[in-house]
């Protein structure tokens, strides 16, 4: 076992140029990144199963109007690595434009390790943007991007996505961080 003398000096040997408090975030970074690590392991929940249903919520970053948005959405596996996701959303006002969108995604999820999955995304949405002088626009178009899955338990998982919205003049990405209730 190292004691704590050896391993200050062995955190001086391998990392001479550091400062105290730049060890000190290290091994913040590695207590943390460890217990994440067995989270993620340790989890009880592996992948989806053909018929399972997520309701959840998430919020983000949309570009258009470079302001926050959030969206109610409800996914359905129709096999391991076919889902379909609905969803609908407001983009708070930001720049003199707020807006409603509605999407209907399908996500090719699969497993990477136990309780996480990456997943490509394509699909097609509605936005209707209004303006600060009483205008609106109204557009449809093609949603392209991809994301992760977190299980964090059987009944819970995170959900992290970047897409970009392909249309006519009010294009932009949206950045979310989501939880859902699985069932």
């Amino acid at each position: 076992m190292f004691s704590r003398y050896n391993e200050g000096r062995l955190m001086r040997l391998l990392i001479p140029h550091l400062t105290y408090m730049t060890k000190k975030t290290l091994y913040r970074l590695l207590l943390v990144s460890t217990f994440l690590t067995a989270l993620i392991l340790t989890s009880q929940s592996s992948y989806a199963h053909r018929g399972e249903k997520t309701l959840g919520v998430s919020g983000g970053f949309a570009t258009y109007n470079t302001g926050g948005y959030a969206t109610v959405y409800f996914q359905y596996s129709f096999a391991e690595h076919v889902r379909i996701s609905p969803e609908v959303g407001y983009v708070f006002r930001n720049n003199g434009k707020s807006g409603f969108g509605a999407s209907i995604d399908m996500h090719f999820p699969f497993r990477v390790a136990k309780a996480f999955k990456l997943y490509p995304l394509a699909g097609v949405t509605f936005n209707n943007w209004g303006f600060k002088n009483h205008d609106s626009m109204s557009r449809g178009g093609l949603d392209f991007g991809g994301g992760f899955d977190l299980y964090l338990t059987f009944q819970l998982k995170m959900t992290v996505q970047g897409k970009y919205s392909l249309m006519k003049d009010t294009g932009g990405g949206f950045f979310s961080i989501g939880l859902g209730y699985v069932f």
